[in-house]
């Protein structure tokens, strides 16, 4: 019985492997996303000072 549970659970296993990949790579676009547009929100602010 113990072995049935462990292939019922082999398929989700499975689509883990292929979800977290996934995951992890929107997560870091996301992110990554985020601190160029507070970069550049920094550079513009220099800019800013150095044309008054």
């Amino acid at each position: 019985m113990d072995g049935s549970i462990f292939f019922a659970f082999l398929p989700i296993l499975g689509l883990l492997f292929y979800m977290v990949p996934a995951i992890f790579i929107v997560w870091f676009l996301v992110k990554f996303i985020k601190i160029q547009d507070r970069r550049n929100d920094i550079l513009q602010n220099i800019a800013d000072k150095l044309d008054k």
